[in-house]
């Protein structure tokens, strides 16, 4: 188990601030574009299920891969709780190897930064389009941690955050950033405390791979990709234009 996987803590933090049944922006985006598609559809990092299951309530033939068992065991209990039982994977984008082909894949909300770096980045291209029937098309959405460069070597410390059993959760952050190979590692310890005793704690390390514009377009033009879309914030036809918009992009394989 390496620092980088989203374990126990940092699952439980992900379900309180980012549940599932919560109003996100991707949601309405993606199961407009992939109710068009169609067919077989893999969501790429699925997490907790906070955008599956809502692709699963439209009616798509959706299916999840994670790295994070932990996450898993969360998205299979959430599914559960809505009546679903859809097919999950424990693994790697980058190195994706599952039965048959999807006619799209998505990896939504920046979590495709999560690889690290360039080469892991490439091998996930690839790795997609093996998996791709022809003509299938992949969603992958971007950021620029722009913020995060003005806070370099900063610890930072967030408001505890309230859990189900009557703890709290509190983080503490620092950053460096590794400008040749353009990632911004953060280191993250968690602790969950209970009655006045810590009761458990957690450290995590996440390295976010940054790409520009054009060269996230140029490294899917050289892995065979071709109809590049992009836009902003999930908005089809909204050009970005600054450093806070999301970069979602589309590409279909050629």
């Amino acid at each position: 188990m390496t620092l980088t996987t989203y374990r126990n803590l940092c699952t439980e933090v992900y379900e309180l601030t980012k549940p599932v049944g919560g109003e996100y922006s991707d949601v309405p985006y993606f199961i407009q574009h992939l109710s068009k598609i169609g067919g077989r559809i893999l969501e790429g990092m699925v997490g907790t299920g906070r955008l599956l299951i809502p692709l699963l309530e439209a009616g798509l033939n959706v299916e999840g891969i994670d790295a994070s068992p932990d996450m898993l065991v969360a998205c299979q209990q959430n599914c559960a709780s809505k009546g679903f039982n859809p097919v999950l994977y424990e693994g790697s984008i980058e190195n994706l190897e599952v039965p048959g082909k999807f006619s799209a894949i998505v990896v939504t909300l920046g979590s495709f930064m999560l690889l690290g770096n360039r080469t892991a980045a490439i091998a996930a291209l690839q790795a997609f389009a093996r998996q791709l029937e022809p003509n299938g098309r992949i969603f992958i959405d971007l950021a620029l941690p722009v913020d995060s460069f003005k806070t370099e070597k900063m610890v930072k410390q967030r408001e505890p955050i309230q859990c189900l059993d009557d703890s709290a959760i509190v983080m503490q952050t620092s950053s460096w950033i590794d400008w040749i190979e353009q990632v911004e590692h953060t280191l993250i310890r968690y602790e969950k405390w209970k009655d006045g005793k810590m009761i458990e704690t957690e450290l995590q390390h996440l390295p976010l791979h940054w790409f520009g514009r054009e060269e996230f377009m140029m490294c899917l033009r050289e892995q065979g990709y071709t109809d590049i879309n992009l836009c902003a914030n999930y908005s089809d036809g909204l050009e970005p234009s600054s450093h806070h918009d999301q970069l979602c992009f589309s590409a279909t394989l050629a």
